[in-house]
């Protein structure tokens, strides 16, 4: 299920034409959901929706095989790295079009400045690999409060699970 909204004013109009416009945006809505070629705001799949596949445990699973250095993962005393805003996300049109939902998880790391650093961001998994492409785009565009370690900002491993959701209001590419 998708959500879609149109909103319709009829002009100004006396006696029977104004009936005559009434009967005509009754059966658009009755008959289209008041959607047209000219005025279309936003539309969902043409198919049912699938279910949202798990997101496995992923506990186990290690990206980074050895450590990086000078970039935290955890530890007493360290603030966590936090998102902000995720960068800009867009539905594959295929999924759409087939009502796929579904998910990619990614390990990456956030500079002391907040922002992901591009020479580290794996793949961890994903529902679909049809995924994985649009997530990694918006995984790499967010943006973060860095993590802090004695007052400082510092770099961070961090792993993040990005969904693609039907029913939410999503651009296609």
């Amino acid at each position: 299920m998708s959500r879609a909204s149109a909103s319709m004013t009829p002009p100004r109009a006396s006696g029977i034409l104004t009936g005559l416009l009434a009967a005509a945006a009754i059966a658009a809505l009755a008959c289209g959901g008041g959607r047209s070629s000219v005025q279309q705001t936003t539309v969902g799949p043409p198919v049912v929706a699938q279910p949202m596949p798990p997101i496995p445990d992923l506990s186990k699973v290690r990206t980074f095989t050895r450590p990086i250095v000078g970039v935290l993962s955890s530890g007493v005393g360290v603030q966590a790295a936090t998102l902000v805003q995720l960068g800009e996300l867009k539905y594959p049109t295929e999924a759409w079009n087939h009502g796929l939902q579904g998910w990619a998880v990614f390990d990456f790391v956030v500079g002391a400045n907040g922002k992901v650093d591009g020479r580290y961001v794996r793949l961890v998994a994903s529902s679909d690999s049809i995924f994985a492409q649009p997530a990694e785009a918006a995984v790499r565009g967010s943006e973060f409060k860095p993590a802090v370690l004695q007052g400082k900002p510092a770099p961070m491993l961090l792993r993040l699970p990005v969904r693609f959701w039907l029913d939410q209001t999503a651009q296609r590419d």
